[in-house]
């Protein structure tokens, strides 16, 4: 082979979808006078993204998938000869991978990635500042260890860590010495990336690694400008830069996604992850000099257009500031054939159901047929197809689509969702709107979201409707973060410690801006007017009944003090117990209380108790507070959201009954009367009889 001109970046701009194609006589990087894929020069790395090991891994037919994908990937890994694998993140589909999916993907690193081939690249940056195990070293440099095939990998949003001691489950692959996890993020508001830096002879590459993060704050954090990507302090424009990040590419809404224009500029190459749709080849940036490949998925975790595309791994050669990049494609991806009908244009009547369905019928038997050439002569051609036809049924009936599926049981992999039914939506002026131009509308881009609704939608929509509806005391974003980490990650205690940070940072802050006595009720009543706005109302109406306290000093000792009402009906206060499940849900509603001194005694220091308390508890200064405007007793000042919307379960007409215990009931003589808002304090008046 004859040597050839270095291939720039800017050569890949124009480059056809036909050239995703093995070939072997493709140009290579002519270093001096050699081809040797293993050039001293040349630093050659195989990328791949969203492996999502373990997905379906109960199902009889789709179980292996994921691990078949991912194998291929690793055979290409020895067959081509690379000095490295970079992984994009989601190499687990689980945040909690079962036992049977961590041994076969710790069986298949042992069988690829161990063994006698020397390693030819240098690590020359800090071990110990790129890497959070406590070892602090490459896999492939310790001597305990024969590694033959380093991977390099970040978190998705998948696999991130959570829980105890922030682990993840590429925590496990690494301490294991089987994956050089990097990436991960300490302060997501101030976050600094360290690359590593790698040399091979002539050619030294930068690589930087921000696993994921929720989109809204790295967004946040980017228009803050407090993402640093620290640069080596010698021979800046030595280095070849590679940004390996996870995160939404697509416009979800305005601050859903990273947008190309928050990346450097100083920026060579970008590895894309989270996207599933396969843009392998290299596309030159709108906004700046980088190139930016997407491999998307290994394997199909929805039955989406996106999905349906052929699939590829690609190899990144390196020789100094330039690269090459070619496409492999993946062989052991099961076929998928994704089509659309249209009811309307069969010219079959709407009564006639039977000739609909033979209709529909006569379209997915030509799907099956179309997956079969696909495959035909690959590795994959005994695997039952993925079919998905989507049908625009306006006008028209619905048939059942699992007992449709029935006629196909045993031809394809997904029987039980094979159509997809849907209809027209009626224009609209905001869909027009966009379509011609015009505003982003965000209600419109959701609709197009099919297959991704989520339980935090509904929360969202429901909490956001109108003022009232919103939540006053907790974070909705606090919330629906826990919420996402109990149902999708199994964090079963993810909740209490929500509750439990937001009250200890509240009262961690409300104790360090506390620097006078007299500056202490302006406070309190300006920081709730700030962070916990309630609908319609003035929470610094309440300045007139407090008084100051005598010692600041006192404050957050007194957070935690159990309350003297506690004492006198026998209930203990434990702490570390945030939500008590005999007590009423809307607990969580109370703020703070703050207790007015006695009549005839001179001003006692304000004692402050955190809402921690049980419900017979709260039930007594409840009574205490109905009876302060007769007698001279102390009075329980509560900022109380009753008549908000925020009890999970619970009707609006049992907000009298809130407050009862199951072990103190109060009497029907001394029943309480309805809630009366005066400002932003809730008082209760007597009932009439």
């Amino acid at each position: 082979m004859e040597e050839e001109e270095i291939i720039e970046p800017k050569d890949f701009e124009n480059e056809e979808s036909e050239n995703i194609q093995m070939d072997e006589n493709e140009k290579q990087i002519p270093i001096q006078t050699t081809n040797d894929p293993q050039n001293k020069n040349i630093m050659r790395i195989l990328v791949a993204t969203d492996n999502h090991l373990g997905y379906l891994e109960r199902d009889p037919i789709r179980g292996d998938d994921s691990f078949n994908s991912f194998e291929e990937i690793l055979k290409y890994a020895h067959t081509l000869k690379v000095d490295m694998v970079l992984l994009g993140g989601d190499l687990f589909h689980d945040n909690k991978p079962s036992r049977s999916c961590l041994y076969r993907t710790m069986e298949l690193f042992r069988k690829y990635c161990l063994g006698d081939s020397p390693v030819r690249i240098q690590f020359l940056s800090d071990q110990s500042v790129n890497f959070s195990n406590q070892f602090h070293t490459v896999n492939y440099e310790d001597p305990n260890f024969n590694i033959s095939l380093p991977i390099f990998s970040i978190h998705g949003n998948h696999d991130d860590p959570t829980g105890e001691g922030g682990l993840a489950a590429l925590d496990l692959l690494s301490v294991s010495n089987l994956v050089n996890y990097f990436g991960k993020t300490e302060d997501i508001d101030d976050i600094t990336v360290y690359p590593l830096l790698l040399g091979k002879g002539e050619t030294k590459i930068a690589i930087y690694g921000l696993g994921n993060i929720r989109d809204e704050r790295l967004h946040r954090t980017f228009q803050k400008q407090s993402v640093k990507l620290m640069r080596p302090v010698e021979s800046k424009d030595e280095w070849f830069n590679i940004l390996v990040l996870h995160q939404n590419r697509v416009a979800h809404n305005p601050k859903n996604y990273v947008h190309e224009k928050m990346i450097e500029s100083f920026i060579d190459f970008v590895l894309w992850g989270h996207e599933h749709e396969c843009l392998v080849n290299p596309q030159a940036s709108s906004v700046g000099e980088f190139h930016i490949s997407q491999p998307g998925s290994s394997v199909a975790t929805a039955l989406s257009e996106g999905e349906s595309k052929d699939k590829f791994v690609g190899l990144l050669e390196v020789y100094k500031n330039q690269f090459r990049f070619k496409p492999f494609p993946l062989n052991t991806v099961r076929p998928f054939i994704m089509d659309q009908i249209i009811l309307a244009n069969s010219n079959i009547h709407p009564t006639q159901q039977n000739d609909v369905i033979q209709w529909i019928e006569q379209k997915v038997e030509s799907m099956i047929e179309q997956a079969k050439l696909k495959s035909q002569g690959k590795p994959n051609e005994s695997m039952l197809p993925l079919i998905r036809l989507k049908v625009d049924y306006t006008g028209y009936s619905t048939i059942n689509p699992q007992k449709f599926g029935q006629r196909f049981q045993g031809r394809v992999a997904n029987p039980n969702d094979v159509l997809l039914f849907h209809r027209k939506k009626p224009t609209t002026l905001s869909s027009k709107k966009q379509k011609d131009g015009g505003e982003l509308d965000v209600n419109s881009i959701k609709e197009k979201e099919e297959d991704k609704v989520k339980v935090a939608d509904f929360i969202s929509e429901f909490l956001g409707n109108t003022p009232n509806d919103r939540l006053q005391i907790l974070s909705e974003n606090d919330l629906f973060n826990s919420l996402h980490s109990f149902v999708e990650k199994d964090e079963t205690d993810s909740i209490l410690k929500m509750v439990d940070l937001s009250l200890k940072s509240t009262q961690k802050y409300l104790n360090s801006k506390i620097s006078s006595k007299d500056a202490y009720p302006d406070f309190i009543a300006k920081y709730i007017d700030d962070n916990f706005p309630l609908p319609h109302q003035n929470v610094s109406s309440v300045n007139s009944d407090l008084l100051p306290i005598n010692n600041p000093n006192e404050f957050e000792s007194n957070l935690l003090d159990e309350d003297s009402h506690g004492h006198e009906h026998g209930h203990s206060h434990n702490h570390s117990q945030m939500i008590d499940n005999d007590d009423d849900e809307n607990i969580l509603n109370q703020r703070t209380i703050f207790k007015s001194p006695q009549s005839n005694k001179t001003a006692p220091t304000t004692t402050t108790t955190t809402t921690t308390t049980t419900s017979s508890q709260i039930s007594t200064r409840r009574k205490s507070s109905t009876q302060s405007s007769t007698q001279s007793s102390q009075t329980s000042i509560i900022i109380d959201d009753d008549d908000d919307d925020d009890e999970i379960n619970e009707d609006n007409d049992d907000n009298d009954k809130d407050f009862e215990s199951d072990e103190e009931k109060t009497p029907p003589s001394k029943k309480r009367g309805k809630v009366k808002q005066v400002g932003s304090v809730s008082k209760r008046s007597r009932s009439k009889k």
